[in-house]
């Protein structure tokens, strides 16, 4: 590609100046820079999807049911023991009995060391009143809790500061290489 009003190259040419950098390794950069900022992207549309999956949580109505158990489950990941907080309550919709087990979105497929699912699951004693959020959709469908997991900001991190390091790397690129 040429600039039209001087005729110079844009992204390649055979010694950059500065960095001394060939044609291939020019294109490698390039390439990198935005494979970085697709892998950054594809982070923060993963945060945005969960962080509007639970604002919609919120909207769901609610009914009032009653904790019928909770008990940790053994997960197995590698050699190491992680462990599912589990907890199946009941609740009433429309006047239909629903038996759940949804805690959170997390918690259906994240495994956590034992003293923090111990910790969530100490929130929910056997024969206990519960508020659960239920999609009107699918009543099966519950959460007890809907706050954005622990992910989803990892993700919005991550994602932020991929794409921040490869777009400074073609502002980089583009003082050195372009000029």
């Amino acid at each position: 590609m040429y600039n039209i009003w001087t005729d110079k190259r844009w992204i390649f040419r055979p010694s950059n100046g500065l960095l001394r950098v060939r044609r291939n390794e020019d294109l490698v950069s390039f390439v990198l820079c935005l494979t970085v900022i697709f892998i950054g992207s594809m982070l923060l549309w993963q945060a945005f999807e969960e962080y509007s999956r639970a604002k919609l949580m919120t909207r769901w109505p609610t009914s009032l049911g009653r904790v019928i158990e909770s008990h940790l489950e053994p997960v197995a990941e590698g050699g190491d023991t992680r462990w599912r907080p589990m907890v199946r309550y009941m609740y009433d919709v429309k006047g239909q009995t629903v038996i759940s087990a949804g805690i959170s979105p997390a918690t259906a497929r994240d495994a956590y060391g034992e003293s923090d699912a111990r910790e969530m699951v100490v929130a929910y004693p056997p024969n206990t009143s519960v508020v659960v959020f239920y999609n009107p959709e699918r009543i099966t469908d519950s959460v007890l809790d809907h706050a954005l997991p622990r992910f989803a900001w990892l993700s919005l991190f991550a994602g932020l500061g991929l794409v921040s390091a490869g777009a400074a790397r073609l502002l980089v690129s583009h003082r050195v290489f372009w000029r």
